[in-house]
């Protein structure tokens, strides 16, 4: 029995030893790149940041108020460093002109030259987050549901000074900004009718002013989003998907532009899918529904997800495929792909999982079409995996330099 006693005692030696040394392992592989409040609190903290990513657990995760949401920011070295909040669905990040706004399903965080953190009620899911630059005014729009008379998207809107509440009353199917406004296209979801509003700051009181209803092309009745809506000097840009009552096999990605003196409506098609499965459709979906469009020199650009790049001319009206993302993914399948334009340039989220490095992006001329850079984001795996019980998605990501 002694002989037995000691076996029994070295194996559950052996076992803690094991067992130890693994989970030092563990917790020196993750804990490099998981950040606290104290270091997101310092001032100087993004000046080495280049990007950063949002991802988060879906509302239907958070019953158990175990929700979780990280973003991740990448340094000009190509690692990551990931801050853990609580979970909110289809949130996001507002770039502001020295800081970032983050936020979870019930708190806000400016972070930057200062640092200040707003509580608000519970929200389960994200609309749009942004800066009005000339107001110094942080923003995020969160889509709070069906209320007794009707629907509530609640706002939020401040800086470090302070944040005051707002409620816009109607679904927002998509939203953007246009200098000092933001701009929402909302959906009456009885009546299938969307109209674009502005919403303005008098007086740093929230006003909302109706501006139109979006007309529906001969056929079609049918309209989903597929980019924020953006603007210029002349007019308001959207990309919508059409479709036609009953038809699951085709969708016309198409460019609706409202004149803004006149409000005269035109509807250009980008693409046409014909024939179509649900999954190839779904397939089409942009990368980045909040970041899918954008101005440069005398062209608008589109990018959808199957990597395929759109151009229109801005006084041509052509169509063209500019270029196309090298190995673009081409399932309805995602593994965190995202786009976001700057300056000249457009960037890709990739993942492959062939590579050491998994997770990468790809930086694309918007001139040329073709892949001037690529960046490492080591760390992003070890974040994500370090995520128990619960699976994150990414729902944002944007280039700080």
């Amino acid at each position: 029995m002694k002989i037995k006693y000691k076996y029994i005692i070295l194996f559950l030696a052996c076992f803690l030893v094991i067992y130890s040394c693994y989970s030092v392992a563990n917790k020196i592989r993750v804990s490099p790149f998981i950040v606290k409040e104290e270091a997101i609190r310092k001032n100087n903290f993004l000046d080495d940041k280049q990007a950063v990513l949002y991802y988060s657990s879906t509302a239907d995760q958070d019953l158990d108020d175990k929700g979780i949401s990280i973003v991740m920011f990448v340094d000009d070295d190509g690692v990551a460093s990931g801050y853990k909040m609580k979970g909110l669905e289809s949130g996001s990040i507002a770039l502001g002109e020295k800081g970032l706004l983050i936020e979870d399903k019930e708190t806000l965080r400016l972070i930057g030259t200062k640092y200040k953190e707003v509580k608000m009620k519970y929200q389960h899911t994200g609309e749009h987050t942004g800066y009005l630059e000339n107001l110094n005014l942080y923003f995020t729009i969160f889509n709070s549901g069906f209320v007794k008379n009707g629907y509530a998207s609640n706002v939020l809107y401040g800086n470090d000074k302070g944040f005051k509440k707002g409620n816009i009353p109607h679904f927002i199917l998509t939203s953007g900004v246009d200098k000092n406004e933001i701009l929402i296209l909302t959906k009456d979801i009885e009546k299938n009718t969307c109209h674009l509003r502005k919403v303005g700051f008098d007086d740093n009181k929230l006003t909302i002013k109706d501006l139109i209803q979006i007309k529906n092309r001969n056929g079609y009745d049918s309209y989903s989003h597929s980019s924020q809506i953006i603007s210029d000097e002349n007019y308001y840009y959207m990309v919508l998907e059409e479709r036609k009552q009953g038809n699951l096999k085709d969708a016309n990605e198409v460019l609706v532009r409202i004149k803004k003196k006149t409000l005269k409506q035109d509807i250009i098609t980008l693409v046409s899918y014909k024939n179509k499965t649900i999954n190839q459709l779904s397939a089409t979906i942009p990368y980045s529904l909040d970041h899918s469009i954008y101005i440069y020199g005398n062209e608008l650009f589109f990018a959808n997800g199957l990597g395929d790049v759109y151009t229109v001319g801005l006084t041509s009206n052509i169509v063209k495929k500019k270029f196309t993302i090298e190995n673009p993914r081409k399932g309805p399948y995602r593994y965190g792909e995202q786009t976001y334009f700057k300056n000249d340039s457009m960037f890709v989220v990739r993942y492959s999982s062939k590579k050491k490095v998994k997770y990468y992006f790809e930086q694309y001329s918007l001139e040329t079409g073709k892949k001037t850079n690529v960046v490492q984001m080591n760390g992003v795996e070890q974040i994500l995996s370090s995520v128990k019980g619960k699976s994150v998605h990414s729902y944002d990501f944007q280039i700080l330099k």
